[in-house]
């Protein structure tokens, strides 16, 4: 729930915001949507860390989690709210940030329920069903943003509430002890790198394969409405119902591959071969749009997102909590893995934008197929974790 509880305005704003851009600028709507989510990768970045440190250190009577998961809710729903009652960019930019905001600290805060409540042998499900949530929140955020994609305003308003709802499921449904007993982390006068993890090689290996993977996903998706409409020729409104097709798609494979994904990582013992052969499918998906670039070639490119993602989501998360240093800082160790997700989301709109406008769409295809490449390559490099 709590998965699926951000991903769908997260999805379908994303989708919006393009449509908004389209409907305010349209001459520099990819300059706009490129500066807009820039700027909330890094306040997403920021609430991801953030968050997630100070979730550790949280004593309350409904634990450490929850808090944060209802303040970040109603911070991120009621900014995505604002950005469809303005025509004003600056305004957007600045809402849609503290919107980004909110789903960093969500996420930092919903990552560590898992080792919070999950014994280590169920990891591995335990990510792959989260990963099946975000999944089908993301196939529901593609289908309500091409509903809503010729009235962006009023999608932007009536979307992002489910947020809300899903933080307060998740603080009835998952209750938390009341820890106010508990010790509170000695501080210490490290300052700043009490943020910092403790270095670990394969830890960062880790982060910087994630990082790759979901820069190449996001350099294309990043743009998803603009792919249709500029590159392929088609309207908006059937831009819009191709991108609900391509996300449902998306959702469909990825469901079956999250499960099957998770469950095989546990019987099998092994992580590596998932996480390190996802981007390896990604970039074979990437060689058809290049080739011949068409709707059913896209349609083709999606159905290799969904088959690597969901394979990804299942174990991704399993990998990321065998790496961490310390248990007790759980939160803030997968936060800053986390960013690993949300970085790409401030060089994507900013190198992919620069090479649409300066060499074209089949420039960001190709590039997306190296970085897919890497990832693959840095995740072998792994050592502690089979």
């Amino acid at each position: 729930m709590g998965q699926l509880a951000w991903a769908v305005p997260g999805t379908a704003g994303a989708t919006l915001l393009q449509s908004l851009a389209d409907d305010i600028d349209p001459a520099n709507k990819v300059r706009t949507f490129t500066v807009i989510a820039a700027a909330g990768a890094v306040t997403s970045a920021i609430g991801t860390v953030a968050g997630g440190l100070l979730s550790d250190r949280t004593r309350s009577r409904i634990g450490r989690r929850s808090p944060w998961l209802l303040g970040s809710s109603m911070l991120a729903t009621l900014a995505l709210v604002g950005c469809g009652l303005t025509s004003s960019v600056f305004t957007i930019g600045v809402l849609f940030a503290l919107f980004q905001l909110g789903i960093g600290t969500w996420t930092a805060a919903l990552s560590a329920l898992i080792p919070d409540h999950v014994a280590a042998p169920e990891v591995g499900r335990a990510s792959s069903f989260a990963g099946l949530g975000f999944l089908a929140g993301q196939t529901l955020g593609g289908v309500l943003a091409g509903l809503f994609v010729t009235h962006p305003g009023r999608g932007l308003t009536l979307v992002p509430w489910v947020m809300m709802v899903g933080a307060i499921l998740i603080a009835i449904c998952v209750p938390a002890e009341d820890n106010r007993a508990m010790p509170r982390p000695v501080r210490s006068a490290r300052g700043i790198r009490a943020w910092i993890p403790s270095a670990s090689r394969d830890y960062w290996l880790a982060f910087t394969g994630r990082f790759l993977f979901i820069l190449a996903v996001v350099m294309i998706t990043q743009f998803e409405l603009y792919l249709f409409t500029d590159y392929l020729g088609l309207s908006k409104e059937e831009a819009g119902a191709a991108v609900a097709v391509a996300i449902t798609v998306v959702g469909l494979l990825a469901a079956v591959t999250t499960v099957a994904g998770g469950v095989l990582s546990d019987v099998l013992g092994r992580k590596k071969i998932f996480v390190g052969g996802a981007p390896l499918l990604l970039a074979a998906g990437m060689v058809p749009v290049v080739a011949a670039p068409s709707q059913a070639t896209v349609f083709l490119f999606c159905a290799a997102i969904g088959l690597t993602l969901g394979t990804y989501l299942a174990v991704d998360q399993a990998l990321m909590v065998a790496v961490l240093p310390d248990a007790d800082t759980a939160a803030r160790d997968l936060g800053v893995l986390g960013i690993g997700s949300t970085l790409p989301g401030v060089v994507a709109p900013v190198v992919g934008g620069t090479l649409i406008s300066t060499v074209g769409y089949t420039a960001l295809f190709l590039v997306s197929l190296v970085l897919a490449v890497a990832a693959a390559a840095v995740i072998t490099l792994i050592r502690s974790v089979r």
